[in-house]
């Protein structure tokens, strides 16, 4: 199992609150490995927020010795409004919100377009320019949170 994977397997248990675990990398930054554990909640995170998960979650994480003993830094940061939504509670928050949206292949022309987010499941359920469009969650590479610049 990847180094991450088994973090985030071993960790997510202890996220029961109003912090939702989001995704854990292992990478290479700069000149060290870094162990970055993404959080998210419906208010948003703060540094409170960050400084709370990492102290919970470091004991746990040096016992478990993912990276047997070599040295990496461990970073908590919230997962950002410029990363696809991956589970249902972040969909949950973008209903009637606009997101964007890339497509595996083109569809009527479209392979990335912006539209308001109105449902999901097995299908997703966009408006575009008034019109609702039902589009299979298989074609659908990703949906990012608009951001308008």
């Amino acid at each position: 199992m990847k180094t991450a994977d088994l973090v985030y397997e071993t960790i997510k248990p202890l996220f029961d609150g109003d912090i939702q675990l989001v995704e854990v990398e292992y990478v290479k930054k700069y000149d060290n490995m870094h162990l970055i554990v993404y959080i998210d909640k419906s208010t948003g995170i703060t540094l409170e927020d960050c400084e709370k998960v990492s102290k919970m979650i470091d004991p746990v994480i040096e016992e478990l010795n993912p990276t047997k003993d070599e040295s990496y830094c461990l970073d908590v940061s919230s997962y950002g409004i410029d990363k696809p939504l991956k589970y249902e509670w972040q969909f949950d928050k973008y209903i009637d919100k606009m997101v964007t949206v890339k497509l595996y292949k083109k569809l009527d022309n479209l392979k990335e377009f912006d539209a308001i987010l109105k449902g999901y499941g097995d299908t997703f359920k966009f408006e575009i320019k008034g019109e609702i469009v039902e589009i299979n969650k298989e074609l659908v590479a990703y949906v990012l949170p608009y951001i308008e610049f």
